[in-house]
């Protein structure tokens, strides 16, 4: 009831998913980088100088994230810092012509100029910097400027940006979703501070799409589909939130009704954000079917038929992966013989076909052992249905 209780205090709604400048109240795993960046720009903006920021790191990892609960945060601070004017600007599909038209935009719309916007439509971009400028210059504030999508700009613009922020006393901050062009390794001795974003753990991971659930609905959602979301990303793409994000936007009508995801249904929803899972299409694996002997068939049968009778559950323990086996080999009268399980297991993550989870670690010499390491879990990376079609018609070859 306490954990409720709580839970009921946070909920925001599907804002928490679907507001791409929302912010969570906490921000996990960031904090060592929240703080830096609040101390900068609070001390940029106290002693009044420029500085400019780079942030680096692929799109998803939480750039705009941590930006934005800090500039919340300079925002709510009781003291004359707090006076500042912002500008976030996605440079992403922008002609520096654009850029410069959107500042003046929003500058003319924020300061309620007598400045007419149609009079700049078509300017040559001279005259829109000469605009820019005066501007600027008539702010009283300090001024930030936020690029995000930085790698879309030109080098040059944003060399001439950087350079008329410091002639002029304004900040910028620029996010860059991948490693700059080798065009413009010369922009590095223009920033102040530059700073490169890590992956997060697996464990890390899960506590921010379980936050982020949380925010988003006032029901209880299934745990172990978090757990399976976040196994899918690091299996099928590196782990950062954004993935996550996308998936629960796309799960979100389902989850709204309290519907329960079948297995299938997630990896297909999966499919429209990681290409790899499409890698696995039926003939590709029905030749590779085709190749196996028959205990190895039977077993990938009933194996297909455990998650397909079991639409909900996400997981297989080993120890259940055993018992297919055992009943695999009765039904062909061989011997059951668990090095030959460690070895048809092993081959079979190998191909991909099952993947340990990151819910448990288990070493392949444990998997022999008659312990309670045998619950250890898996899951399977294509979907059991199309896998079931595949087998049907191979034991059909095979007869």
């Amino acid at each position: 009831m306490i954990l409720k209780k709580k839970y009921n205090q946070d909920y925001v709604g599907p804002a928490a998913l679907f507001n791409p400048l929302y912010v969570p109240p906490k921000i996990l795993f960031r904090k060592k980088e929240q703080n830096s960046l609040f101390s900068i720009l609070n001390d940029s903006f106290s002693d009044q100088y420029s500085i400019n920021i780079l942030y680096q790191g692929i799109e998803g990892i939480g750039k705009k994230t941590i930006v934005n609960k800090v500039l919340e945060d300079l925002i709510q601070k009781e003291n004359h810092v707090n006076d500042f004017f912002k500008i976030n600007i996605d440079c992403k599909d922008k002609t520096p012509e654009e850029l410069i038209f959107s500042l003046i935009t929003t500058l003319i719309i924020d300061l309620e100029t007598n400045l007419s916007i149609d009079s700049l439509i078509h300017s040559e971009i001279s005259r829109l910097w000469s605009v820019f400028k005066l501007i600027c210059k008539k702010i009283d504030k300090n001024i930030l400027l936020i690029f995000n999508n930085s790698e879309y700009l030109e080098p040059l613009t944003q060399k001439k940006f950087l350079t008329f922020g410091k002639e002029s006393n304004i900040s910028i901050i620029s996010t860059f979703n991948k490693v700059l062009r080798s065009s413009a390794l010369d922009l590095i001795s223009n920033y102040d501070i530059k700073r490169k974003l890590n992956y997060f753990t697996y464990k890390q991971l899960l506590a921010i799409f379980q936050q982020r659930v949380h925010l988003t609905f006032t029901h209880q959602i299934d745990n172990d589909l978090i757990y399976f979301m976040t196994d899918l990303i690091l299996d099928n793409y590196v782990p950062i939130p954004g993935p996550g994000i996308n998936i629960l936007r796309d799960l979100y009508p389902l989850l709204q009704k309290k519907d329960s995801i079948q297995y299938n249904m997630m990896l297909e929803i999966c499919e429209n954000h990681f290409d790899s899972i499409k890698n696995v299409d039926e003939f590709n694996l029905l030749n590779y079917v085709e190749e196996e002997d028959i205990l190895t068939k039977l077993f990938l049968d009933n194996l297909s038929n455990y998650f397909i009778n079991k639409n909900y559950n996400y997981y297989i323990s080993l120890k259940e992966l055993r018992e297919i086996y055992f009943i695999s080999c009765e039904s062909l009268e061989y011997d059951k013989k668990l090095e030959e399980f460690v070895q048809l297991i092993s081959k079979l993550i190998g191909l991909g076909i099952i993947c340990p989870s990151k819910k448990h670690d288990l070493k392949t010499q444990n998997i022999i052992l008659e312990t309670e390491f045998l619950n250890n879990l898996y899951f399977m990376a294509i979907d059991p249905k199309k896998l079931k079609i595949v087998l049907d018609a191979a034991f059909g070859k095979f007869n």
